[in-house]
């Protein structure tokens, strides 16, 4: 791992252990604890923990980026023109680029893993955030995909995982990952155009072979850790990932996992850009077994 901020980073880790919450300015009752963004060497997403106090709120807003949001504790509510969901643990969403939103603390506080790609732009006079103007509609309660009503959200269960097997998702299955289970969230097929969000989990007792070889990707992904942790092979290091922590990796950044322990390993997962639906992982160890031609 180069020096933090570094032109070229292959990968960055934020540590739970670490962690600090400072005050949004402008936006009274929020927090954050930025874990991964531009000054670490990420150019295409923002990755952040938001904590918003009890009837707080983030106000009405334009963003000249997509903005996603994983709900971990607490109530709340999302609102976009015309429409409300109720939120809680599990729910999740995303505010296309452009598209007027607001979040809403409850009783309990609301806090949530928050994404926003294309990163926000950081050149001079360059503006994050444009207030809109307040839009409240019909409240459509918890976010449902059996609801045809319900856009931009959506809820995640325990049960939803798939039992393990090889990885097969847009751009990549077969055996160089296995023993995972994976749940998309955040895609275009929920509004996204610029990232996706999803859950996986890779089975205990993973060890080398059994779990995710050291691969490379044509886009910046994150993996920030829910439960269990992983020993992962990063740009060529040894790194041990705790619950709790994020692992940021860039484009080309060589990264793989084993989960040598008695418990699954869960994280959400973040690729910006939008994976190609094809040639999305390059595994260096084929390329080198492909015999030269004269």
């Amino acid at each position: 791992m180069r020096e933090d901020g570094e032109a070229g980073m292959a990968y960055y880790i934020s540590r739970a252990s670490e962690r600090k919450f400072s005050d949004v300015p402008g936006i009274p009752g929020l927090q954050q604890a930025l874990l991964v963004g531009h000054e670490h060497g990420a150019a295409h997403l923002e990755v952040s923990l938001y904590q918003l106090a009890p009837g707080a709120t983030t106000g009405w807003t334009r963003c000249p980026f997509e903005e996603s949001w994983v709900i971990t504790g607490g109530t709340g509510e999302a609102a976009y023109a015309g429409v409300r969901y109720e939120l809680g643990s599990g729910d999740y969403g995303v505010a296309p680029v452009g598209v007027a939103h607001a979040l809403s603390a409850g009783d309990e506080g609301l806090t949530w893993i928050g994404v926003r790609a294309p990163k926000p732009p950081t050149f001079d006079g360059a503006r994050s955030r444009i207030s809109a103007k307040a839009s409240p509609g019909e409240n459509l309660g918890r976010p449902s995909e059996t609801d045809p009503r319900h856009r931009f959200v959506g809820h995640f269960d325990d049960s939803d995982m798939a039992p393990y097997a090889q990885l097969s998702m847009p751009g990549y299955h077969g055996p160089n990952i296995k023993n995972i289970s994976v749940r998309m969230m955040v895609d275009q097929l929920l509004g996204a155009q610029h990232h996706t969000v999803f859950v996986c989990e890779i089975a205990p007792k993973s060890g080398p072979g059994r779990a995710a070889k050291v691969h490379y990707h044509p886009f910046e992904e994150i993996y920030y850790f829910t439960s269990g942790g992983m020993r992962g092979t990063l740009d060529g290091k040894d790194e041990v990932i705790q619950t709790g922590d994020l692992v940021w990796v860039g484009t080309d950044g060589t990264h793989g996992f084993v989960n040598e322990r008695d418990e699954p390993a869960r994280w959400v997962e973040v690729q910006s850009p939008i994976p190609p639906t094809s040639d999305a992982f390059f595994f260096p160890d084929d390329w080198r077994k492909l015999p030269e031609e004269h």
